[in-house]
């Protein structure tokens, strides 16, 4: 089968705005967990979970078009997914 037409996940995630999603339901778990904390744009998102999430991150990269990437400080890469996971386990309801 010929798979050169198959559009993979991130494909699809960053056509159908992946990083809006992604942008959105971090602002709601940080309105949620640090009500406090003013959010103006995505940069504060960064901000946030570079200095309140105690989560150590080498970068932090987000985007109207692509997908939000986060690098730890120990150079793995993880996913949205994985960082809401991680998140949730920090900050549980």
């Amino acid at each position: 089968m010929d798979n050169s037409n198959k559009v993979s996940q991130q494909e699809l995630e960053e056509v159908n705005g992946g990083n809006t999603s992604e942008m959105k339901e971090l602002r709601e778990f940080i309105r949620k967990h640090d009500p406090d904390f003013k959010i103006w744009n995505d940069i504060d998102v960064s901000n946030w979970l570079s200095q309140k999430s105690g989560i150590s991150f080498r970068s932090i990269s987000s985007g109207d078009y692509w997908l939000n990437e986060y690098e730890l400080s120990d150079g793995r890469d993880i996913s949205h997914a994985e960082l809401m996971k991680m998140l949730r386990e920090r900050f549980p309801d």
